[in-house]
Order: structure tokens, then sequence, then C-alpha cells
């Protein structure tokens, strides 16, 4: 083994201690902070949730995370045992042995892989989402019904999956060591498709209808021409089922633009908070967050397909995840289905740490967002407004921040009302300081001006004085000459 599979082997092996460190300390400071908050439901909560539901939740919360915990501890074993443990290479072997190096053993190691991962995965989820789901009433199927639904999904996934994982090892074993680029292309392509295409097709489409007139329409137009978008429809519409968040869009398209409100929007909230929502999607095209997405997306998919492109041309890569070279890539050709098995069972453990970065970036457009719309109505109908709209209420209410910025990509409901709150705190705080500001300036203008009338007056004064002394002197002057005349 060379230097550089030394290091790496090392490197690797820190990253998955990492992995388990990690996950465990953030599921023990979640269920700390979960049971600490346990007596108390927050504020903004009161009205629906009652303290046994919410005591209900956070027993709920604990059980889930350690699940979890073990699916993450699961996750780490199957990669040591594929790297370190000789997994890779005996299936290789194996593989080798039987379907020979071409393009058959690259799509046999590839589907075998991620069949064997979803069957180990298989009672995971069976214990996350049916036992503990039943254990406090959320889930009322029958155990046998649950089980052979759950196998029928399983199986229709794989067999959907296989053919598209026959086609891409295909394209990728065609274009050999240029293969990246198309996985780069394709990528780029759904990222365009997900946040820029598929909002605007659907906004424009004949699902939207026109939003009635009222107050509401008047509000919203109101809020858009202190925008400058005077020229912007309001229509209204079911939000697609493929969206699990989102509860309005402003679209763009040749010159048009138009604000959709999502229906349970409506049905939910007054309308000085369905402001606040529309003010969340406005805020998110005006501070050019989908932009941002795109460029920030892409970026990091062009840095992580190019380093596995150059990684997979190494055998000291291989060497370092002790794989046998002379299998991996056998005559100096890369092996596309090795490629996968090592992104589907070892890359999610040894780029954890990337998650940090990536749930950072997007969290923090999503609170941009909200002290966006803060800045345009204010955070009291913003925090009645995200109340409102959340329906989570088997989950924890009180999450720890860093176990939230770990597992989800969007903040908490409790972690956003914090912000909103704080962001117009800050705000005021930022306004009675320019006020202070403004009023220390015309203070000191003030005294200013006092000073120059002072010393005005006071030259005036002098000069007055002065002119006295003059004449004074003048008349001295005057009564000595006449004295001395009189005397002669």
């Amino acid at each position: 083994m060379t230097d550089i599979a030394s290091v790496l082997s090392i490197l690797f092996v820190l990253l998955i201690a990492f992995y388990v460190c990690v996950h465990t300390a953030l599921t023990i400071s979640e269920v700390k902070s979960a049971e600490a908050g346990a007596n108390v439901v927050p504020a903004a909560f009161r009205p629906r949730v009652s303290l046994a539901e919410h005591r209900k939740a956070i027993d709920y919360t604990g059980e889930v995370i350690q699940s979890d915990l073990v699916a993450a501890l699961v996750g780490a074993g199957i990669a040591l045992l594929l790297t370190f443990g000789g997994g890779f290479t005996i299936l290789l072997a194996g593989i080798t042995a039987l379907c020979g190096q071409g393009l058959a053993a690259h799509i046999t190691l590839a589907l075998f892989i991620s069949f064997v991962l979803a069957l180990v995965d298989f009672p995971l989820c069976w214990w996350k989402e049916f036992r503990i789901n039943e254990r406090y009433g959320f889930e009322k199927t029958p155990a046998k019904q649950w089980l052979v639904k759950a196998l029928k999904e399983l199986l229709l996934g794989w067999c959907s999956l296989a053919p598209v994982l026959v086609a891409v090892l295909v394209i990728c074993e065609s274009a050999s060591y240029h293969w990246w680029s198309f996985a780069l292309l394709a990528t780029a392509a759904w990222y365009i498709w997900r946040i820029s295409l598929a909002p605007k097709i659907i906004g424009f489409s004949a699902q939207t209808k026109p939003m009635r007139e009222g107050p509401l329409k008047d509000r919203l137009t109101k809020l858009l021409k202190q925008l400058e978008l005077d020229n912007t429809e309001i229509y209204t519409m079911a939000r697609p089922k493929s969206w699990r968040h989102g509860n309005a869009m402003l679209v763009k398209r040749r010159g048009k633009s138009r604000l959709v409100i999502f229906n349970h929007v409506l049905a939910r909230l007054k309308e000085e908070e369905i402001c606040a929502v529309a003010a969340c999607a406005i805020g998110r095209i005006n501070r050019c967050h989908n932009a941002a997405r795109l460029v920030f997306f892409i970026g990091i998919s062009s840095l992580f397909w190019w380093g596995l492109a150059f990684l997979s041309e190494k055998t000291w890569f291989y060497a370092s995840l002790n794989i046998e070279p002379s299998l991996a890539i056998p005559n100096g050709a890369i092996n596309p289905g090795l490629l996968f098995a090592i992104c589907i069972a070892v890359v999610p453990v040894v780029l954890y740490p990337a998650v940090f970065v990536i749930h950072a970036f997007t969290r923090l457009l999503d609170y941009d967002e909200d002290a966006y719309a803060v800045a345009m109505v204010g955070s009291k109908p913003l925090v009645r407004a995200i109340a409102k709209l959340h329906r989570d209420y088997r989950n924890s209410l009180v999450p720890n921040i860093l176990y939230s910025l770990a597992n989800h990509r969007r903040p908490h409901v409790t972690h956003r009302i914090r912000a909103a709150l704080l962001v117009e705190q800050r705000d005021r705080f930022n306004q009675a300081s320019a006020v202070n500001d403004e009023r220390r300036t015309q203070a000191t203008r003030f005294n200013m001006a006092i000073e120059r009338r002072r010393k005005l007056r006071d030259e005036k004064l002098d000069a007055r004085l002065r002119r006295k002394s003059e004449i004074l002197l003048e008349a001295s002057a005057l009564r000595h000459r006449n004295f001395t005349m009189q005397q002669a």
C-alpha cells in the first residue's frame, strides 16, 4: 500500500468515527433537549397542543431518533464490512468468476449491492415506521397488511430502479473517462428543472384559478404594489402532491408574473397571515434565492462528480478502501458498477460533514425569506402563519438546533418562530439606535448653533466695548488739548 493509500485509509477511518460519534452525540443532545422542554408547550402552539400531547410527542421523538441512531450505526458497519472487511473484493472476485469483467459484471454488482442494502434497511424501516407508530397510536394498519404492502413497494421500487440503473451503467461504460460529464449534465438538468422550470410550468398551468375579488385580493394587490410588482396576477391552486413543502410561489415568465397561493393556506389562515406567507414567496424571488440554489448545488455536484472521476482512475484510491485494484480497474478501465456501489454504501458515511454545509445553506435562505416577510408585514402575522400551517404534532416541538441542522434541510417551525422574533427585535433595536443617533446629531447641531451665536454675540460685545473705549480716549484727548490751549 502506497503512502497516499495509507493516509486515505486513516482519513476514511477518522470520517467513519466522526460519523458515529456525531450521530451519537446529536441523538443524546436531542433527547436531553426534548426532555428539558417537556413541561412547557411553546407559546405559539398552546391553542392547538395540550401538555399531554406535547409530552407524548417528546416520547415518540426519543424512540424515533434512537432508531435513526441504530440505522446510522448499521450503515457505518456496512461501510466498514464492505471496505476493510473485504466485502467489495470478495464480491468482485465472485462476480468476475461468474460473469467475467464486462458490463454484465458491473450491472450485477450494482444491483446486488442495492438489493442487499434495501433488505438490510427493511427491518429498520419496519421498526421506525410501523412498530413505533403502532405503539403510539399513529398506525392503524394491521401488521401483516403493512408488511405485505411494504414488501411490494420494496420490490416494485427495486424493479423500477433496475432498468434505470442498467441504462446509467451502459452510458457510463460507453462514455469511458468522460462519464462524469454526463453525470454532471444530468444533475444540472434535474436541478434546473426542479428549482426553475417546474414552478413556472405549474404556476402558469391550467390548474391555477384567479383569486376571487375581495378584501384579501385587495390586500395582496396593495402588498405587491408596495414591492413594485404592480402587474402581478394573483391565482390559487391546490399544492402539487409531489411537493412536501411550499405554501405560495411567485413565478415569472415572458414578462408576466403571477403570485400563486395554495388552497390549504386560504383555508387555514387569516388575511394578514396569508400576506405574510405571500411575502415569504416574494422574498424568495426578490432575494434571488433560486439562482443562489442553482449555483450552489450545481457547484457542489461538479466538485463531487469531478472528484469521484479523478479518484476512480487511481489505484491508491481502491487500495485505501481495501479493494483489490486489479479487480476494481482491470486493464485500466473503470468499473461503473463498483463506483455506484461505493456511492450508495460508503459515500453517505464519508461525506457526512458536507451535510452540515448543505443544510446550513438551505436553512440560511429560509431564514432570509422569513426576515424579508418580517420587514414587510411584521413578525406577529408570520409567527401565527407558521404555527397554524404546522401539522407534524407527533414529533417534538422543541428540537435541538444542532440535531435539526444535521437531519433536516429546512429549519423547524420553533426555530423559524424564534428567528423571526429575533429579527423584529433586531430591527427595533436598529430603529431605536437610528433614532438615538439622529437625536444626538440634532443635539450636536443645536449646541454648535448656540456656540456660534454665543461667539458672534461676544464678538459684537467686544467690538462695542472697543468702540466705546476709543470714543472715551478721543474725548479725553480733546479735553486735554482744550485745557492746554486755555493755559496757553
